[in-house]
């Protein structure tokens, strides 16, 4: 059989090409080249127009329904977040930033300050506010009841400019401390109902998605949260005699984007897809079917360790929501997993969003990733995914049901625990934590967050969670060792040999705060290697090689450290049918590829002596 062949000019043949791909795969199979999202849609490394599998385009022009095209005309809402326990603190925050160009206000709001601005009533409201022209700068509310939100009422004055919003969201504070509160919801459900005709500008109910993600859900879920939490506003309102129509103008919908591009910008437009089919079934006209999206960076995806890296990720986070049509977006300051912003981080954290209007202009361009294969076809499998977790949700009582029962909750630690695991085998890599980890540099500024004794939630609480943390756990405790744990590097052969099995060490241990010596250097005979690990003092050594240097060298490499006092001896590569040889020889652990890196660490830090 001859070997398929293209050539410049021809029309391409997909068999062909295949062919030729599995070639250059030297035997693996072409699922190999297939990635998969956290609810399992597979992610082909080429997308066709067939690939849409539907005769009729159901996206729809810009602006019109089923609004997958995104409701937005012209730039988005940059909506930034304020929080210092301080009021007053807060309101110089808030003038600082209006007058670097943000746009409007979201007030996080605590009565204790733990975690948000302490507002106990009007005056500390007003002096949050104080210069502030509301008209200009709409608030909007994160707040747990409704009394900020009549604080708020009051001191519009019966005027609330467009993009006014109080966010009641009675079901989202469920998620979060696990228990819901029916006189609050009622509340919350006759406020929007009563308000609505005096305040009509203005958003009063808010269908959080976000205590989902931040608890490590998976896309489908996120908004098939979203769905039920609005479905359920729906319904409340109109048993309140409010038609689905001005529910949903009175509705906005809060979504946690993380840094994937192209799987988050498929995220806002599946929701968008999914609610214009809730409001249809509802009987609502077709102009009033779109969803508002207030899009907020990720605050899973963020680091305590080399937080500058998350600069990167919250300019990706906000790319995605600005090209997947948010309405409004908040981005978090680099020092969001650290304490409170400095003014150089707020800075930062606005202007990311100022260059992606003015110099990169994506709000001049109407849906910029429309007509793309692979994005519109993962809208579409997204959209299927996430309407069968919200009829799974309808089916079993709706939202509040099944937070009460567990459901959700469950769901959720499923996601949750897949992806953790991929993160621990650094099957998928945080950088500056799993991957490329700088000991010793210096972290931003930050202000402490004060602290105060935590609420008491149950057991069902949807507990936000960082995906870095299990390592920085790691980091924190090599950092207070005293002096910084370290491995000596036994190499063996030539550094362009061994080079790249010592970075990847190097690698693996600096994740656990673990420092590495002299893992570039070449040794010209086992006694130099030797004396040069007697020199260091260190307890721990790491023999790094090629395969063909450990068949011939690692036995005796081991033994000869033992001899000269290695307390451990650790191996980087698969042992292989070596293993018992080596471990005879004096090899206590193996790192590799693949292996569950957390667990490999701990094992590490109990040799060098590092306290759990």
């Amino acid at each position: 059989m001859s070997e398929p062949s293209l050539q410049l000019g021809e029309p391409a043949d997909e068999a062909d090409w295949r062919a030729l791909v599995e070639q250059g795969l030297k035997g693996a199979q072409w699922q190999r080249l297939v990635g998969r999202t956290a609810d399992g849609v597979d992610i082909a490394p080429l997308y066709r127009e067939p690939d849409l599998h539907t005769a009729t385009d159901i996206s729809g022009m810009p602006g019109a329904a089923p609004f997958i095209r995104g409701a937005r005309r012209g730039n988005w809402l940059i909506r930034q977040s304020y929080a210092h326990p301080d009021p007053a603190r807060s309101n110089s925050e808030i003038l600082t930033d209006l007058e670097g160009g943000v746009g409007a206000i979201e007030l996080v709001v605590d009565d204790a300050g733990a975690d948000g601005v302490a507002i106990r009533d009007q005056r500390d409201l007003d002096l949050v506010l104080a210069g502030v022209i509301l008209e200009a700068a709409p608030v909007s509310l994160d707040a747990r009841g409704v009394r900020a939100a009549e604080l708020l009422r009051d001191k519009l004055k019966g005027v609330a400019a467009p993009g006014t919003a109080f966010n009641l969201d009675p079901i989202g504070a469920c998620m979060r401390s696990g228990r819901f509160d029916q006189t609050e919801h009622d509340l919350a459900i006759g406020f929007a109902a009563r308000h609505r005709e005096e305040l009509p500008a203005a958003r009063f109910l808010r269908a959080d998605a976000r205590p989902v993600h931040e608890a490590g859900g998976s896309e489908a879920q996120e908004i098939a949260a979203a769905l039920a939490c609005g479905i359920h506003y729906l319904r409340a309102l109109s048993e309140g005699g409010v038609a689905p129509a001005h529910a949903n103008a009175g509705l906005s919908f809060a979504m946690a984007v993380g840094p994937d591009v192209l799987i988050e910008t498929a995220k806002l437009r599946a929701l968008r897809l999914c609610w214009a089919r809730v409001l249809e079934a509802s009987g609502a006209a077709p102009e009033t079917r779109a969803a508002h999206i207030h899009a907020f960076t990720s605050r899973r995806m963020m680091t305590r360790y080399d937080a500058w890296t998350n600069i990167l990720r919250v300019t990706t986070a906000a790319f995605a929501a600005a090209v997947g049509g948010a309405d409004e977006i908040t981005t978090y300051p680099l020092t969001d997993a650290l304490g409170l912003p400095t003014p150089f981080a707020r800075r930062v954290a606005r202007n990311t969003q100022h260059v992606l209007l003015e110099e990169c202009r994506l709000g001049h361009v109407a849906d910029p990733a429309g007509g793309a294969w692979f994005v519109e076809k993962l809208t579409r499998e997204l959209a299927a995914k996430a309407w069968e977790v919200m009829q799974l949700i309808e089916s079993k009582g709706g939202i509040v049901a099944c937070l009460e029962s567990g459901l959700l909750q469950d769901l959720v630690a499923g996601a949750r625990t897949a992806r953790e695991r991929l993160i621990a085998t650094r099957r998928e890599t945080i950088t500056g934590v799993t991957d490329f980890p700088l000991l010793g540099a210096r972290a931003p500024e930050f202000e402490p967050q004060p602290r105060s004794a935590p609420e008491a939630s149950s057991a069902g609480a949807l507990a936000p969670i960082r995906w870095a943390a299990p390592f920085e756990a790691l980091r924190d405790r090599a950092e207070a060792h005293a002096p910084r744990p370290a491995v000596f590097f036994a190499t063996l052969g030539a550094l362009p040999q061994f080079g790249a099995r010592a970075q990847f060490a190097r690698n693996l241990f600096a994740a656990g705060g673990v420092a590495a010596l002299g893992e570039e250097e070449e040794y010209a005979s086992r006694d130099a290697m030797v004396d040069a690990f007697r020199a260091t003092h260190a307890r721990v050594a790491a023999i790094v090689g090629t395969d063909a240097a450990y068949k011939d060298e690692a036995e005796n490499a081991a033994q000869r450290l033992k001899a000269a006092g290695a307390d451990w001896v650790v191996l980087a590569g698969k042992p292989g049918e070596s293993e018992a040889g080596l471990r005879a020889a004096g090899v206590d652990q193996f790192v590799f590829a693949g292996d569950d890196a957390l667990q490999a660490l701990e094992t590490l830090h109990a040799a060098l002596g590092v306290a759990s």
